[in-house]
């Protein structure tokens, strides 16, 4: 029964119209089960009860939630995950205060699955049954829950419930499977400790997978644990997964530590949010418009957080109007891209709106700023232009699928079938990375091989007795703009124009000759001709500075360029060899080894009449050229 697919119906209705008893009588089991709820009469906490019916392919699972308006946050936590709604209204009241808010935040978390119960229906007759019946079809009329079923029950007579469970049993056939994208998510609803297990966390989850033995982090605190076991429907299980009411049984983990408004989630998935930018939606019966830096409380998942709303297009936000907004939070949550959120006034307590999140880490922005309007609203379009705002936040990195996928909370596939249409249409372009395939936009790439270019030019105008750049400086100089596979296709494009040319690990210019300065250069020749000179024993660099008696940043500099041109060869830190004699013993060595086919350092020695400080620099040069290789006492021709 457990591995069924889940379904989650949520109660939603004013106080003392019969959601508990409803569920009680549908169920056999009452989701009320704090002594002072019973004491009471009264939900206080959300109630979670199974449902098995013989013979249905899916589990239906009760949230039963408070209808005291005290408890609308309680409410917002339980609404938060569910798929169908069961709305319940008592036949002898009617329509009352909590039934419109229970239903405005059921429209605002975009529910799409209901049915209706006329709950006491054996405390009235069929003409207030049948009178109740049109107030509520008006009442609906023209959202989702128009043309739903609207049945009488009583939790006393036992009449209607057949066809209430019949009703849920459609309706559950209607939910379509959540998208996922393979991140475990669970928003925590629950806390509690099991004698004997421990501490406990529980909720719905809304994608990826968890088993016995992975380790998950508690967002916003950031607290990481291992999961030592895991239930579904009461029953311990291996593992759980997509849309099913899930405990986690936490290792070594304090339960003061943990609260309901918490997500659990992979390591590592994502930061908790301080900003939001979202489209905000005020309904129309709120009590007054919303002004900038009005501070509001946030329902988001089954979090509540104390926020201030920064307007970003208009001054003030009129009842049933939208707007993009900024909430700037008191504390950090967990939220996610397309999280539905609600908002209730700070003081007094009374539900005015909410909305879609669009991004969950934005800067600040300047209001009414045209481009970062744009940016929102592109997060708000077609997946495309979602996909493209992702990659334009962070212009200066390459992007994978994989991080598109989380960062849109959109399924793999779905996602690189969604790049592929933006590379194909010429609005992202593709890296040349070795290992992951890597995108940025498109229209930021001529922009950055333009500053690459400039980079390059710049530098040898500053270093004109330099015959390359060092790819290292190029990196460095474009610090900020772009990350490896971005530098690397920037180098790979630029010489493949012809623009810049590849040269001994670095760049330069087409037709560019390194020259020094007059003075430096007289100084050159004579640094040079010492080297040639001297034939295999080259002297130590600091010995020819001291017999040129020249400045030791001056004799850096032109040893450098020197070594840059490749007319001295650094062979080991003391050994530096003219490229001349260089050549000279290369063609000595490779000559030796075509006859005798292996050469020791001895045997170098006597070739070459040196010592063995040069004999060693010699092939070991050779061996990091890759012209031979070491094996054991001997070097071989690679």
């Amino acid at each position: 029964m457990s591995e069924k697919e889940h379904v989650i119906v949520g109660t939603a209705g004013h106080i003392d119209h019969g959601k508990s008893s409803l569920v009680k009588a549908l169920t056999g089991t009452d989701p009320d089960t704090l002594p002072e709820e019973k004491e009471r009469g009264l939900t206080i906490e959300l109630g979670f009860v199974f449902m098995d019916v013989p013979d249905y392919e899916k589990q239906i699972v009760f949230i039963d939630v408070p209808g005291h308006e005290k408890f609308v946050k309680t409410m917002v936590a339980g609404a938060s995950s569910i798929d169908v709604v069961l709305f319940i209204i008592a036949a002898d009241e009617g329509i009352s205060v909590q039934t419109r808010e229970h239903f405005d935040i059921l429209q605002l978390l975009r529910v799409k699955e209901g049915i209706i119960a006329l709950t006491k229906s054996d405390l009235v007759d069929a003409d207030q049954i049948e009178k109740l019946n049109g107030e509520v079809s008006a009442f609906v009329h023209g959202t989702f829950l128009e043309g739903a079923p609207i049945l009488p029950v009583s939790s006393v007579t036992g009449s209607g419930l057949a066809e209430i469970k019949a009703a849920l049993m459609a309706a559950g056939r209607r939910v379509r499977r959540r998208e996922d994208c393979g991140y475990f998510r669970l928003p925590v609803d629950r806390v509690f400790v099991m004698h004997g297990f421990g501490t406990v966390i529980a909720g719905t989850v809304l994608s990826g997978g968890i088993k016995t033995g992975d380790r998950i982090e508690i967002l916003p605190e950031r607290i990481e644990t291992k999961v030592r076991g895991v239930q579904v429907h009461k029953e311990k299980r291996d593992a759980s997964g997509l849309g099913k009411r899930t405990a986690l049984n936490l290792h070594d983990i304090d339960k003061t530590l943990l609260r309901r408004g918490q997500c659990a989630v992979a390591p590592g998935l994502i930061a908790p949010a301080s900003r939001l930018d979202t489209r905000l939606h005020l309904l129309k019966q709120a009590p007054k418009g919303l002004k900038t830096r009005d501070r509001v409380r946030l329902h988001i998942g089954t979090d509540e957080v104390i926020a201030r709303v920064i307007l970003l297009e208009k001054d003030k936000l009129l009842p049933g109007e939208s707007m993009l907004a900024q909430f700037v939070l008191e504390s950090p949550t967990a939220a996610f891209y397309k999280d539905r959120f609600i908002i209730r006034t700070f003081s007094p307590l009374n539900t005015i709106g909410g909305g879609d999140v669009l991004d969950i880490a934005p800067p600040r922005h300047k209001r009414f700023d045209a481009a970062a309007l744009a940016g929102i609203r592109r997060f708000e379009g077609a997946p495309e232009d979602a996909a493209e705002q992702f990659f334009r936040k962070t212009s200066d990195k390459s992007r994978t699928a994989e991080e598109v996928s989380f960062g849109l909370w959109a399924g793999l596939k779905t996602v690189e079938n969604t790049i592929q249409k933006l590379v194909d249409s010429g609005r992202l372009k593709k890296m040349a990375a070795d290992k992951d395939k890597r995108y940025v936009v498109a229209d930021a790439w001529p922009p950055l091989l333009q500053k690459a270019l400039a980079a390059v030019k710049k530098y040898f105008a500053a270093n004109p007795h330099r015959p390359f750049m060092p790819l290292a400086d190029l990196h460095s100089s474009m610090s900020g703009a772009a990350d490896e596979p971005m530098f690397k296709t920037v180098v790979d494009e630029l010489a493949a124009s012809g623009a810049v040319v590849r040269k001994e690990g670095g760049l330069t210019l087409p037709g560019f000759e390194a020259r020094l300065e007059s003075k430096d250069q007289e100084f050159a020749d004579r640094v040079e001709a010492i080297f040639r000179k001297a034939g295999y024993e080259p002297p130590l660099g600091e010995d020819v500075c001291r017999e040129l008696r020249l400045p030791l940043n001056q004799f850096r500099k032109v040893l450098g360029t020197l070594l840059q041109q490749g007319k001295l060869i650094r062979l080991d830190p003391k050994v530096i060899y003219h490229r001349a004699a260089f050549e000279k013993a290369r063609e000595s060595v490779m000559e030796y080894l075509q006859k005798k086919r292996s050469i020791t350092i001895a045997e170098t020695k006597d070739i070459l009449r040196v010592s063995r400080k040069y004999a060693c620099a010699v092939l070991e040069y050779l061996d990091k050229t890759q012209i031979t290789r070491r094996n054991g006492d001997v070097h071989v021709i690679k």
